[in-house]
């Protein structure tokens, strides 16, 4: 069975996501582009298409039988109502992080997708990318024994990331800013990587240096696992330059009790019992990966979920429990206390 396509937004990350479908051809085909502000933008996606409509309306294509699936790259306020009518209608739906803009629209919008039996996943692409696939099997086989301590950083301008008046500037439109927008794909990771989060604190500001953005663009945050291990978090959407070179542009340090994996300079990885790594830091084979190849994967294997009938390894259900994260730290920046995860 082909499954037929629409991609919603054309913009920015959509661009990944037809990659995805373009090296997909024995499972979907793409038969709309809809971008409900920028036609030219849909007709630009629908030229790497054969016979792709071009349209710029979202409910226009709800209502498509020749419509299996969606593919949302739209902004946050528009994942929950047209991933639920998506639902009714029968249709599955791969939507970009985050998966919406409260926990009550991301409750909403799974509990839609098992009513209706479709399938919903979060476009959680840090999940598959190769080099966190491989870190992910090296926790598992015990390389560096039990996780003790885990340090994530990003540093980004996001001013001269995106132009004037674009919505990841509102927080109406958004959700939120570093926390919603970037630290998302971190803490989907941390989950992925050592299992839920137990509580929260957070201090967050906004620097002022981005203009008119009304969210946070400086956060700094702890997490405690239910395993007992802590997580530190530091980010910056107005940062200058990146002052530590990384493997990914983000840092990522965990400690074991028998060794640590870094990726400062590249992916590198020291245990205490596992002789290749034991006589020093180790540099693994983890060539460069283009960004848009973690997407691509993402996108088979939601199309391989549709038709299996498995759930994704980020359905909807499972990233519930990112979004219950990033609103604990929200609420642990607007009370000043500890926060459990709820």
């Amino acid at each position: 069975m082909t499954i037929r396509i629409a991609i919603l937004g054309c913009g920015k990350i959509s661009g990944a996501h037809a990659l995805g479908y373009q090296q997909a051809t024995d499972l979907a085909e793409v038969v709309v582009c809809c971008d409900e502000w920028n036609e030219q933008l849909a007709h630009d996606m629908a030229d790497r298409f054969k016979a792709a409509d071009v349209l710029t309306s979202w409910q226009e294509v709800i209502v498509r039988e020749d419509v299996d699936a969606l593919d949302i790259c739209m902004p946050p306020y528009l994942h929950a109502p047209i991933a639920i009518a998506a639902a009714e209608a029968g249709k599955h739906v791969l939507v970009e992080k985050p998966m919406a803009m409260t926990m009550a629209q991301a409750r909403e919008m799974a509990a839609a997708s098992e009513a209706n039996g479709t399938v919903l996943m979060v476009g959680q692409n840090q999940r598959f990318m190769a080099a966190h696939r491989q870190v992910k099997a090296l926790l598992d086989e015990g390389t560096i024994g039990r996780p003790l301590a885990v340090r994530i950083d990003c540093n980004q301008f996001v001013k001269h990331m995106y132009p004037p008046g674009n919505w990841i500037f509102s927080k109406e439109k958004s959700g939120g800013g570093m926390i919603m927008q970037t630290a998302v794909h971190k803490l989907d990771l941390l989950r992925y990587f050592f299992g839920e989060v137990r509580r929260v604190s957070n201090f967050q500001a906004n620097t002022g240096l981005n203009g008119p953005y009304d969210t946070e663009d400086l956060v700094s945050f702890l997490l405690e696992f239910e395993s007992g291990l802590i997580g530190q978090a530091f980010y910056l959407f107005a940062a200058h330059k990146v002052p530590i070179p990384t493997a990914t542009n983000e840092l990522t340090i965990i400690n074991g009790e028998k060794g640590l994996i870094h990726n400062v300079l590249g992916w590198h990885v020291y245990s205490t019992d596992v002789e290749k790594y034991s006589g020093g830091l180790t540099r693994l084979d983890m060539p460069p990966e283009p960004y848009g190849h973690s997407v691509a994967a993402e996108v088979r294997h939601f199309l391989e979920c549709i038709q299996s009938g498995a759930d994704p390894l980020t359905s909807g259900r499972d990233n519930l429990g990112t979004m219950a994260i990033m609103a604990a730290l929200y609420e642990a920046a607007e009370t000043g206390t500890v926060v459990d995860v709820q």
